[in-house]
Parts: C-alpha cells; sequence; structure tokens
C-alpha cells in the first residue's frame, strides 16, 4: 500500500509539473509563432524592394530585418497620419454593401472594440459576476449599458426593476460568449479589471488575478 501511495504522489507531482509547463509554454509559444508568422509574411512582402537594391547591400547581414522595421514604421506613421483611414472608411463602405457579409463584419468590429482595453476603461463596462448556468454557480462576465431604453421593454413584468445588458465571454475563448438582460440586484459587482477578467478566463481559472492575491495576502497579514 505504501508503495501504491508513493507511486500515486509521483504520477501526481508529475501531473502538476506537466500542467505548470505547459501553462507557461503555450502563451511563450503563441507569441513566437505570431511573431514568426509575421515576420515571414512581412519578408515575402518585401523581396520585390530588396531585389530593387544594388547587389552589395542585399549582402548586407540583417537587411531583411531592418526593412521589416522600416515597414511597419513606415505603416505606423500612414496610420498616424490618418492616410489610411479614408481607405479603410471606403473598404467598410463597399463591404456594407454585401449581404451577409456586412452583418458578419458589424459583429466582428463591435466585438474588437469591446476588447479595445482603452475604449473598454474609458467607459461604463464593469467586470461582474453571474449566476451560469443555475443559481451558485458563478462565472465572469462584463456589464455593458442599461437595457432600460432597448431590450428591458420586452421583459414583462419590470414595474421598479432596472435591467442591465451582459456579455459572458466562454473559457479558453473570450471572444465568444453569451448575451444577457439580467435584473441589476443579480449583477454582483466586482473590483477586478479587465485585463485581470480576461486573463483568468482566458486560463480557464488558472490565473489568479493580482487583485484577488493581494487581498488574500493582506486578510493573512490581519489574521
Amino acid at each position: 500500500m505504501e508503495i501504491l501511495e508513493f507511486i500515486k504522489k509521483i504520477l501526481n507531482l508529475i501531473k502538476k509539473l506537466f500542467i505548470n509547463g505547459l501553462v507557461t509554454l503555450i502563451p511563450i509559444t503563441a507569441t513566437i509563432f505570431v511573431i514568426h508568422f509575421t515576420y515571414n509574411l512581412l519578408s515575402r512582402w518585401l523581396i520585390p524592394i530588396k531585389r530593387c537594391l544594388p547587389l552589395k547591400y542585399q549582402l548586407i547581414p540583417a537587411l531583411e530585418f531592418a526593412l521589416i522595421i522600416s515597414a511597419i514604421i513606415f505603416i505606423g506613421l500612414l496610420v498616424k497620419l490618418l492616410i489610411v483611414g479614408p481607405i479603410i472608411k471606403n473598404i467598410e463602405e463597399l463591404i456594407g454593401k454585401i449581404p451577409i457579409i456586412k452583418t458578419i463584419y458589424a459583429a466582428a468590429k463591435s466585438l474588437a472594440n469591446f476588447f479595445n482595453v482603452p475604449s473598454f476603461a474609458s467607459s461604463d463596462k464593469k467586470v461582474v459576476l453571474i449566476q451560469f448556468p443555475r443559481e451558485h454557480f458563478y462565472h465572469i462576465a462584463f456589464q455593458l449599458d442599461s437595457a432600460e431604453k432597448d431590450y428591458q421593454p420586452l421583459i414583462p413584468n419590470t414595474q421598479g426593476q432596472k435591467y442591465y445588458k451582459v456579455f459572458m465571454p466562454n473559457s479558453p475563448n473570450p471572444a465568444s460568449g453569451y448575451f444577457f438582460i439580467v435584473r441589476e440586484d443579480e449583477i454582483i459587482h466586482t473590483n477586478l479589471t479587465f485585463e485581470e477578467a480576461i486573463k483568468a478566463v482566458v486560463s480557464c481559472g488558472i490565473v489568479t488575478p493580482e487583485s484577488l492575491q493581494k487581498l488574500h495576502d493582506t486578510e493573512k497579514i490581519h489574521i
């Protein structure tokens, strides 16, 4: 029995080490993949420019890297000077005339704007908890605007009650989720930041928000 218990402890330790290693490697691997993919893509795009240079310049070490950095800075400059703005606007107007595609694009753009951290911080959206899929099962969600002027009239018997629009993200992909109309007294407010909430959702709860860790440490000190 002691040998079995020892083997079980060893297996549990290996399992924990594996999970810790996997959680550490996934974001690093994803970052390397995105950088590698972007680098190769820009490198292929810049081949014609590289070939236009004299041969002695083409042989310069790290020329490709310098061209890619210059291209990224140039694109940033175009965006800063709002030269690209009218072009994007024209493309959006064109997409807006295509059935079905315009609906998908509008939804995707709204979702992208929602997950834009600066716009989130400057709005009234808050990180909250709601009970889902049933009572006493709590899920992280984002409180949006009041539903009083749009969706609330669709709900029967709402006299004296206030409802809010709430988006509940799925784990580990926060870009998908559920849209709810929730009564105000069923929403539990938190002090979590947008970034902390997203990290918790993406990690499926493995990553503990820093504000909760600090709160836990403070409670330990008082005890």
